[in-house]
């Protein structure tokens, strides 16, 4: 998606909440995935992020408006209610500028 539409706007970051152990592995995964964006490595317990963010447990995707607010929130919290790339995909054309849907 980064690839796709950074050029329209869109700007993507991921979190990795892996144990720091665990770094060379979430580094190489990025690499495999070619993500080109920003990527930080959280450094604080589970307990803190889930409560803050409001998840049981990755993946989850944030996505916001040009405005910084939250416009949807997919996780995997309830079992019943799966998303995939392509339900964010649609989120985030309909923030982006008409021209580039």
């Amino acid at each position: 998606m980064h690839e796709h539409y950074a050029r329209d706007g869109l700007v993507c970051m991921s979190v990795t909440v892996d144990e720091l152990s665990r770094k060379e592995a979430a580094l190489a995964f990025l690499k495999k995935q070619k993500a080109t964006f920003a990527n930080y490595l959280l450094n604080e317990e589970a307990s803190v992020w889930a409560e803050k963010w409001s998840i049981a447990a990755p993946p989850a995707v944030f996505v916001f408006d040009r405005d910084g607010k939250r416009a949807a929130k997919f996780d995997t919290s309830d079992s019943e209610k799966s998303f995939t790339y392509d339900d964010v995909e649609k989120v985030v054309k309909q923030l982006l500028p008409a021209k580039a849907r």
